[in-house]
C-alpha cells in the first residue's frame, strides 16, 4: 500500500497503461507545523507579494499572489519551475494565514488514487528573480476579517553536501517568505449575482483562454448559484478548457449536498455529456460527502486496519459507479448529437459494470453516434479503444478515415491513420495490402511497421525507387528504412557510394539506418564505415548515439564499441556504454565492468564530485553520466544476470550517488519473491518489469528468465478489473501467465500469481 506525505505528490506514472495505486493522507496535523518553520539559509530567499497590490477582496475575489526568489550566491542554488501538478495541487509550497483560514479541498487530497507529475526544468538562481503566480483562494479560504499572510517554499535546492545520506542528489532548502497583510470583506449579493453572470456568459461565449478565468471564478465564488452551474458546466478534465476548475469547484463548494443532487440530475439532461471524468468526480464526491467513509489514521500500527477500509471503499466505489452507470445507460436515448455519442463513448469503455448485452448495444451505439464525436475522440477510439469498438462493421469508417489528406508526420492523426491502416488488414488483408500500397505510392507511407506487412515483390519498386533518391540525394526517411529492410546486394555499391560522399553529413536516422543494411550485407565494410563515422565528428553530433543507433546490429561492431568506452568524447563513451548493456554480446560484460574500474581509480578520494547537475556540462557531470551509464548497463544488460554477489561488487566501485540506486535494486533481490509486472500498453504488446530489469518485451522477459539462478522464486502481477487501464481480461493475463510460468520451470524458476491491490 502507498502513502503520501501531505507535502509531497504522488508517483509518476509515466507508462500509458496507468496502474491506480491507493493512497491516503492522514487528518492528523504533522508532527512539524510547516507554518511555524524558519528558513534554512540566508543567500537565498522567497518575496511574496499580492499581484496589483491590493489589500481588501470581497469573500469569493481571488488573490493573486507572485512569488519571487532570488539568490546572492552565483551558482549554488537551483529552482524547480513547476506551475502545475497533474494530480490538481503543487504542494512545493505552504500557504500560511494568520488567523487560520480552511483548506477548501481538504476532502478531496484526504484520501483517493493520485497521479502525479507534470512538465517542469530547473534553472539557476541568481539575483535576477525567478516568479511564480498562484491563488490563494486555491489552499485557503478566508471568510471576512484581517488577515497576515506568508509562504514556506521548498522548491529551491542546491546540491547535496552529503551525496551518501541518501536519495535525491539535491537538499531542498526551507525559505519563508515576508509577511504581508490583506483583508477580506463580506459580498453583497448584487457583487456576486455579477460575477456569476459574467463569468457564466463568458465561458459560454468565450475563448478558450479566457473560459479558463471564467471557470476559475465560478471556482472560487462559491454560492448555491456558481456551485449549480459548475455542474451543468462540467463534463471533462482534458478536453474541457477549465474543466478541473469547474469540477475543483464543486469538490470546494460549502453546498456539497446540492453539488451531487445537480450533477445526478443532469445525467438525465439531454445536452450533457457524461464522461468518464463526470462519474469519477461524482462518484467521489458522494463518498466524501459520507462521514463513514472518513479514512483512518495513517499508523503503520494499524495496517491491518487501513487495508481493510481501502478494500471496502473500493467495493463501496465500484457500487456506486455501478449505479450512476446504470442512470447513464438509462438517459441514453433522450441524449442528442454529441452528448450522446461522449455518453455512448463512456459506456462502451465500462463493460465489466454492464451486462453482456447492454455492453454490446453500447458499442453498436458508439458506432451510430460515430459521425458526433470529437475528432480526438475518434482518433483515441481508432487508436486506443479498439476493443470497444472492433468489427467488420467499423470497416466503412476506417476506409473514410484513412482516405483523408496526408496528415504530418508523427501527429496525432497520423499515428491514429496507421492505427486504422492495421485494423483494416486485420479485417480484410487484401483491403488493407491495398491501401498501404496506396500510402506508399502517394508519398504518405504509414509507419514502418505497416510496411512490413507487405510481401517482398509489392515492395521491390519502392525499394529500387529508394535507391534511385539516395543515389540523387533527394531521400526521405522511409526511402532509407526501405533500403535497409528490403534493399539486398545489388543495392550495394550505390548506397556505399552515397554513403561515402557525405560521411560525417548524414543526419542521425539517415546515418543508422544506412549503416544497419552495411553491417546487415556486408559486415566487414560496416565496421569499417561505423569507425569512419565516428571520426567524422565535425559537422554534426550524430556520432554521439551512433552506437545506439546500431540496434541489434551492434553486436557486429562490438569491438568498436568496446574501445568508445575509451574516448576522450564522455558522451560518446557513455553511448557505448549503453548500447552494450542493450545488446551486447556476454562478452561485453567483462568491458563495461573493466572501464567502471578505470573510472573508480580516475576519480578515486573525489567519488562525491561525480554528479551531474543542470546546465553542467565540465568533466564531474560527464564522468557521472558516464559512471550511471556503465552501472546501469552492467546491471541490466541483457545477455548476463546481475545478482546480489555483482551488485555488492558494483557498489564497491561506485560513487556515492550510484550506490543508492545499487542499494535498492539489491534489497529487492535479497528480500526475495520479485514480482513480474506486467505493462499492457498496447494490449496485444505487454511489457514487463522485474527486479532492475524493465520495459521488457516478452522474448526479453524469457532471456531473462533464462538467466535467473536456479531455485529463484518470482511473482507474475495479475490486476483485477478497475485496476489497470485499459483493461485487460484475467483470460488474457492467465494466458501469458501460463505460457511463461512452463518456460521458466525449464530453468528451475518457479512463478506463481499474484493480484494487484
Amino acid at each position: 500500500m502507498r502513502t503520501l506525505n501531505a507535502n509531497r505528490k504522488a508517483p509518476t506514472l509515466l507508462l500509458p497503461t496507468l496502474v491506480l495505486f491507493f493512497a491516503c493522507v492522514s487528518a492528523s496535523a504533522s508532527p512539524t507545523d510547516p507554518c511555524s518553520l524558519n528558513s534554512t539559509v540566508t543567500d537565498a530567499k522567497v518575496t511574496i507579494a499580492i499581484a496589483g497590490g491590493k489589500t481588501s477582496f470581497r469573500e469569493g475575489e481571488i488573490i493573486p499572489l507572485t512569488l519571487s526568489f532570488t539568490s546572492t550566491a552565483e551558482k549554488r542554488y537551483w529552482v524547480d519551475d513547476r506551475r502545475y501538478d497533474r494530480s490538481g495541487r503543487l504542494s512545493i509550497e505552504t500557504y500560511c494565514l494568520d488567523p487560520e483560514a480552511p483548506d477548501p479541498l481538504a476532502d478531496y487530497f484526504r484520501a483517493d488514487v493520485f497521479i502525479g507529475g507534470g512538465l517542469m526544468s530547473e534553472r539557476q538562481l541568481s539575483a535576477k528573480p525567478f516568479t511564480a503566480a498562484a491563488d490563494l483562494n486555491e489552499w485557503r479560504r478566508p471568510r471576512p476579517g484581517h488577515y497576515r499572510f506568508h509562504v514556506v517554499s521548498y522548491r529551491v535546492w542546491r546540491p547535496s553536501k552529503h551525496p551518501e545520506a541518501g536519495p535525491p542528489d539535491q537538499e531542498y532548502v526551507t525559505l519563508v517568505s515576508n509577511t504581508i497583510e490583506f483583508d477580506v470583506i463580506g459580498a453583497g449579493a448584487e457583487w456576486r449575482e455579477e460575477q456569476l453572470q459574467e463569468a457564466t456568459a463568458a465561458y459560454k461565449s468565450a475563448a478558450a483562454d479566457e473560459q479558463v478565468a471564467a471557470a476559475r471564478t465560478l471556482r472560487f465564488l462559491d454560492t448555491r448559484q456558481s456551485e449549480e452551474q459548475l455542474a451543468e458546466l462540467f463534463w471533462s478534465l482534458n478536453d474541457q478548457p477549465g474543466g478541473s476548475d469547474l469540477m475543483f469547484g464543486l469538490f470546494s463548494s460549502q453546498y456539497r449536498a446540492e453539488a451531487i443532487a445537480d450533477m445526478l440530475r443532469e445525467i438525465k439532461n439531454p445536452d450533457h455529456p457524461i464522461t468518464q471524468d463526470f462519474l469519477y468526480a461524482l462518484t467521489k464526491l458522494q463518498i466524501d460527502a459520507d462521514p463513514a467513509w472518513s479514512p483512518p489514521e495513517n499508523d503503520h500500527a494499524r495496517e491491518a486496519v487501513w487495508e481493510d477500509y481501502w478494500s471496502k471503499r473500493q467495493d463501496h466505489e465500484r457500487e456506486l459507479k455501478q449505479s450512476l452507470v446504470a442512470l447513464a445507460v438509462a438517459a441514453l436515448p433522450e441524449k442528442t448529437g454529441r452528448a450522446r455519442a461522449l455518453t455512448a463513448d463512456t459506456l462502451a469503455a465500462l463493460p465489466d459494470l454492464l451486462d453482456a448485452a447492454t455492453a454490446t448495444q453500447m458499442r453498436e451505439q458508439l458506432i451510430a453516434e460515430w459521425e458526433y464525436l470529437p475528432e480526438q475522440n475518434r482518433e483515441n477510439l481508432i487508436q486506443y479503444g479498439w476493443p470497444q469498438i472492433g468489427g467488420a462493421n467499423m470497416l466503412p469508417i476506417l476506409k473514410e478515415f484513412v482516405s483523408r489528406s496526408a496528415p504530418p508526420h508523427s501527429s496525432m492523426f497520423s499515428l491514429a491513420r496507421d492505427a486504422a491502416l492495421k485494423h483494416i488488414y486485420d479485417l480484410d488483408a487484401g483491403e488493407g495490402r491495398s491501401l498501404i500500397l496506396e500510402s506508399l505510392r502517394e508519398g504518405r507511407p504509414p509507419d514502418i511497421s505497416l510496411v512490413k506487412l507487405l510481401s517482398a515483390e509489392d515492395l521491390h519498386p519502392f525499394v529500387q525507387d529508394a535507391v534511385a533518391r539516395i543515389d540523387h540525394n533527394d531521400a526521405d526517411d522511409m526511402d532509407y528504412r526501405l533500403v535497409e529492410l528490403y534493399g539486398d546486394e545489388s543495392d550495394l555499391g550505390v548506397v556505399e557510394a552515397a554513403f561515402k560522399e557525405h560521411l560525417g553529413e548524414w543526419a542521425c536516422d539517415s546515418q543508422g539506418a544506412m549503416l544497419r543494411y552495411l553491417l546487415k550485407l556486408d559486415p566487414d565494410l560496416g565496421v569499417q564505415e561505423v569507425q569512419a563515422s565516428l571520426a567524422a565528428r565535425s559537422q554534426t553530433g550524430c556520432y554521439r548515439t551512433l552506437l545506439q543507433d546500431l540496434g541489434k546490429y551492434l553486436p557486429k561492431a562490438e569491438q568498436v564499441a568496446i574501445s568508445a568506452l575509451d574516448d576522450a568524447d564522455l558522451q560518446l563513451a557513455s553511448n557505448a556504454a549503453l548500447a552494450l548493456g542493450r545488446w551486447g554480446t556476454p562478452n561485453a560484460e567483462a568491458a563495461l565492468w573493466g572501464r567502471l574500474e578505470r573510472l573508480h581509480q580516475e576519480w578515486q578520494g573525489r567519488e562525491s564530485e561525480l554528479r551531474q547537475m543542470p546546465e553542467d556540462s565540465g568533466p564531474a557531470a560527464l564522468s557521472a553520466a558516464l559512471e550511471s551509464a556503465l552501472v546501469n548497463s552492467i546491471a541490466t544488460g541483457m545477455t548476463w544476470i546481475c545478482p546480489p554477489e555483482k551488485l555488492d561488487r558494483l557498489s564497491a566501485l561506485a560513487s556515492p550517488q550510484q550506490q543508492r540506486q545499487i542499494a535498492s535494486w539489491s534489497e529487492q533481490w535479497r528480500n526475495g519473491g520479485a514480482v513480474i509486472g506486467p505493462t499492457y500498453f498496447p494490449e496485444d504488446q505487454p511489457s514487463f518489469t522485474v527486479l532492475q530489469y524493465s520495459q521488457l518485451d516478452e522474448e526479453q522477459l524469457r532471456a531473462k528468465l533464462s538467466q535467473f539462478p536456479g531455485g529463484t522464486k518470482l511473482y507474475f502481477q495479475f490486476w483485477k478489473p478497475g485496476h489497470v487501464l485499459p483493461p485487460v481480461s484475467m483470460q488474457e493475463q492467465d494466458a501469458i501467465f501460463q505460457s511463461l510460468r512452463s518456460y521458466a520451470l525449464q530453468y528451475g524458476v518457479t512463478l506463481e500469481g499474484r493480484d494487484g491491490p
